[in-house]
């Protein structure tokens, strides 16, 4: 835990962070302690500063996007968080390509994109989360990754922030260079393709897709597990009955056996216990192995 120095508290502020802020707030799941301090920033410079002082003193920082795919300690966070949750400047096209910051809505940019007579990002359209979360974790859907469409990313790293060109092939199911804390990412360049007719009934058919298929109307942190090799996390659980257990607020989706969703007063502790029932009775029926695919928060670091 963090012992807090008055000084660093006031440079904090000076900053424009914000005491005691209520991360329930802040994430999808509505679950989740307070932080100590959080900074919901606007630029580039007032990031770097934050985090600097942060690397020097040794204070824990969590970054937040949305907040789709966290799980928060029920006792909060003692660090700051810098909250993603806005762009620091709007999209900018140039031609082919697009400059978007990391707090951008991803799938408000797909809709803009196809709106615009450009292909690449459709099927990304419904992924709640922001361009940087995306960029950290390679979000992907229906055949998609961001990692086909994206060319460099901005980033604060070991002191200073620059642009690095992207490899596809470091990036993979999950897997990123440019994930916290490497990397903090601030802005993406993405190379899209001209409409070849088809982008607007492929957006429509994924949008609908998730919503006949997905538990949107409750809280929750999206899809809980990792897709194992081989096997569907959601399949895999509702094959051993457990669609609709139940432990404190936190229930199994009836809709989507992937999905822990908060039906009224869940704690961190509610879905943590209900992950490891879970995971062991799906180890013990079928000998598979669920891993997390959410983002835990205490005093970690984390992105999303």
């Amino acid at each position: 835990m963090y012992e807090y120095v008055k000084n660093d508290i006031d440079r904090l502020i000076a900053l424009g962070a914000v005491l005691d802020v209520p991360l329930s707030e802040h994430t999808s799941f509505k679950i989740g302690g307070n932080a100590a301090l959080a900074l919901d920033p606007t630029s580039e410079r007032q990031i770097a500063d934050a985090l600097q002082l942060c690397e020097k003193r040794k204070i824990p920082v969590a970054l937040f996007g949305r907040g789709t795919n966290l799980l928060v300690s029920d006792s909060g966070f003692s660090g700051l968080v810098i909250l993603f949750r806005k762009p620091l400047f709007a999209p900018a096209w140039n031609g082919s390509c697009v400059t978007v910051s990391a707090g951008a809505s991803l799938t408000q940019l797909a809709k803009e994109s196809v709106a615009a007579g450009w292909m690449g990002m459709e099927r990304l359209c419904g992924i709640p989360g922001t361009v940087g979360g995306a960029c950290a974790m390679n979000a992907g859907a229906y055949g998609a990754e961001i990692k086909q469409i994206l060319r460099r990313v901005r980033v604060y790293r070991k002191g200073k922030v620059e642009w690095l060109d992207v490899d596809p092939d470091q990036l993979g199911y999950r897997k990123s260079p440019f994930i916290f804390p490497d990397c903090v990412v601030l802005a993406a360049e993405l190379e899209l393709q001209p409409d070849d007719g088809g982008a607007a009934e492929r957006m429509q058919d994924c949008m609908t897709r998730r919503r006949d298929k997905q538990p949107l109307e409750y809280p929750s942190a999206g899809s809980v597990f990792k897709r194992p090799e081989g096997y569907f996390a959601g399949a895999l659980i509702e094959q051993c009955g457990l669609k609709g257990m139940t432990v404190g607020g936190a229930q199994v989706s009836q809709k989507h056996a992937g999905f822990i969703i908060n039906i009224g007063g869940a704690t961190e502790r509610d879905v943590s216990e209900l992950i490891v029932q879970i995971q062991e009775t799906v180890r013990e029926r079928t000998g598979v192995t669920l891993e997390c695919e959410i983002k835990r928060i205490g005093d970690s670091v984390c992105i999303s």
